[in-house]
């Protein structure tokens, strides 16, 4: 193969949808440590990976849905509302605690999927009309104010360090993202659930119970919303009431921009970990040049709609391919 001919398969649209979240990752990573070298010190590094792990859980759980072609706008709401209901019952924290707020992470995932196949609504609506329940759940026990947790060594969960300059939280969302990977990569449940988002009819003709895979889907993101908000309740000390508002917006941003298409069938749990460190290094590069917040937002959804684009930009391409 000639140079012309390997550069031409190189930037094939296709080709530059799988590349563009790493190339960008290392820009970014570059042109910060260029205007502002602390941004790369071991220090602002292990700050921007803390900051990560809640965010990741959530995206990660986001990520099931979405590999099916749908969505789960309640997962912010989820966060709040488990965290807010582990905390209201028991506010000295511990493990009963860490039990009903994972708990209700799940319940809260089950209802989702179950109420999207049995009324047979777009994932859309259903998550957005639960977003809405579970945000009255949280405002409605709290009357919108934080929940402080008074046992300090449950602080010790996020902000402990089992390892010598790593927070405890980087360990525990490292090992449940890894046994998510694990699921979604070497299971028949995680293949089952990307192949649907590929092809649901022909998986629905060979016999495969498509609805159920739908809800362990949602489940799994309501799960991981669950564990997720167990960590940040003790990271922050307390059950926050309306912190799970910001974390709709950039899960989204960083499932789509990782390179999991919003049309579902390809992509996955690894592209969502570069989707993670690339809007949270987007974040906090940004934030340290004094970059306001509007700017920021207007960046990340510029992002968003650039992803979307060359995905479909991607399937119309192969969609050409395959017909001539």
């Amino acid at each position: 193969m000639d140079l012309k001919r390997l550069l031409k398969h190189w930037f094939r649209t296709e080709n530059i949808v799988v590349a563009l979240p790493y190339m960008l990752l290392a820009i970014m990573f570059l042109t910060f440590t260029i205007l502002y070298p602390p941004f790369s010190r071991i220090r602002n590094i292990t700050g921007i990976l803390t900051v990560s792990t809640v965010f990741l859980l959530v995206a990660a759980g986001e990520t099931f849905p979405i590999l099916m072609g749908g969505i789960d706008l309640s997962v912010g709401a989820m966060l709040s509302s488990s965290a807010i209901i582990g905390a209201y019952f028991f506010p000295d924290g511990g493990l009963a605690m860490i039990l009903l707020t994972i708990t209700m992470g799940l319940v809260s995932g089950f209802a989702n999927g179950v109420l999207i196949v049995f009324l047979k609504l777009p994932s859309f609506i259903v998550t957005l009309a639960m977003m809405y329940v579970y945000v009255g759940i949280a405002t409605g026990l709290t009357k919108g104010y934080n929940i402080t947790i008074r046992n300090r060594d449950f602080a010790w969960i996020s902000s402990g360090q089992l390892i010598p300059g790593v927070p405890n939280v980087i360990i525990w969302a490292s090992i449940i993202f890894a046994l998510f990977v694990f699921i979604s990569k070497k299971t028949i449940v995680g293949r089952y659930i990307l192949a649907i988002g590929s092809n649901e009819e022909s998986m629905k003709k060979m016999g495969i119970n498509v609805q159920k895979y739908r809800i362990i889907a949602f489940t799994f993101s309501g799960l991981l919303t669950g564990f997720a908000s167990v960590l940040l309740s003790s990271y922050l000390s307390m059950a926050p009431a309306r912190m799970g508002d910001k974390y709709l917006f950039n899960t989204l941003i960083a499932v789509v921009v990782g390179g999991t298409s919003i049309m579902g069938g390809s992509g996955g749990l690894m592209k969502t970990l570069v989707g993670v460190l690339l809007i949270s290094m987007l974040d906090n590069g940004m934030s340290l040049l004094g970059v306001t917040s509007n700017i920021q937002n207007i960046t990340k959804g510029v992002l968003l709609i650039a992803a979307i684009s060359l995905v479909v930009l991607s399937q119309k391409r192969g969609q050409i391919l395959l017909t001539k």
